[in-house]
C-alpha cells in the first residue's frame, strides 16, 4: 500500500513538472498570437506557433532551447523573431515555407569600422638623395612610369602633377646621379622638379607660380 502512494506520488509530481514545461500559444481574434511559457523546449513553442496560424514550416535538427516569456497580442512574424531572437535562431521564407535553424555566424551585419586615410609624412627631403645612382634603358616609357622606375631605385617617392601630360620618352641614363636623371628629363619636358613637404620629390609644369626650382648642372 505504501509503495502504491509511493508511485503515485511520484507520478502526480512528474505530471507537475511536465505541465509547468508546456507552452501556451493563443490566437486572438485579431490574427495575433499570444505565446507563456515557463521553461519549454523551443521547438514545441515554434511547432504551437505555426499549428496556430496554419503555416508551413522546417526546423533544423538539433535546436534546443528553454523558453520562459510571455507575450500578448503580437504579430505572428513579430512574435517568431522574438522566439528566434531569444534562441540565437533565424528564418527564411522559400515559396511559402518558413525554413527555421541556428544563426549563421556572421549573418548579421558587421559593425561599420570608420575609416582613416594614413597621414603623409612632413617634412622635406634631404638635397643629399639627390646624389643616388640610377640606370634606366627605356624606349618610349611613360613618364609617370618613369618616375616610378626611379622611385623604386632610389627608395624615394617621386610625384607628377596632374597637370603634366602623359609624355613618353627615350630614357637611356646609365649610372647617373638622380639629379642629373631629373635635370634631363625636366629639360626635355619642360618641367622643374620640387621638395615637397611630404618627403617626396614632384615634377610641375615650369610655368607654375609657387614652385621652387632646384637647379643645379
Amino acid at each position: 500500500m505504501k509503495l502504491t502512494a509511493l508511485t503515485l506520488a511520484t507520478l502526480v509530481l512528474g505530471a507537475i513538472a511536465f505541465a509547468q514545461e508546456e507552452a501556451t500559444v493563443q490566437g486572438g481574434a485579431t490574427g495575433t498570437v499570444s505565446i507563456h511559457s515557463k521553461g519549454a523546449d523551443v521547438r514545441n513553442v515554434i511547432h504551437d506557433l505555426f499549428q496556430q496560424v496554419e503555416r508551413n514550416y522546417v526546423l533544423e535538427p538539433n535546436v534546443r532551447f528553454v523558453l520562459y516569456l510571455s507575450l500578448n497580442d503580437l504579430e505572428f512574424e513579430e512574435a517568431l523573431q522574438l522566439v528566434c531572437k531569444l534562441s540565437s535562431l533565424d528564418f527564411e521564407i522559400q515559396n511559402g515555407i518558413y525554413f527555421v535553424g541556428k544563426k549563421k555566424v556572421g549573418s548579421g551585419s558587421p559593425a561599420t569600422q570608420p575609416t582613416t586615410q594614413p597621414l603623409k609624412p612632413k617634412g622635406k627631403l634631404d638635397p643629399a638623395v639627390l646624389n643616388k645612382r640610377v640606370t634606366t634603358r627605356f624606349d618610349k616609357i611613360d613618364l609617370r612610369q618613369l618616375m616610378s622606375e626611379l622611385g623604386k631605385q632610389t627608395g624615394i617617392s617621386i610625384e607628377v602633377d596632374a597637370t603634366v601630360p602623359s609624355y613618353k620618352l627615350d630614357a637611356y641614363l646609365i649610372d647617373t646621379s638622380l639629379k642629373y636623371a631629373l635635370d634631363v628629363i625636366t629639360g626635355a619636358t619642360k618641367l622643374k622638379f620640387e621638395f615637397t613637404d611630404n618627403l617626396s620629390i614632384r615634377l610641375a609644369k615650369a610655368e607654375k607660380v609657387g614652385v621652387s626650382l632646384v637647379s643645379g648642372s
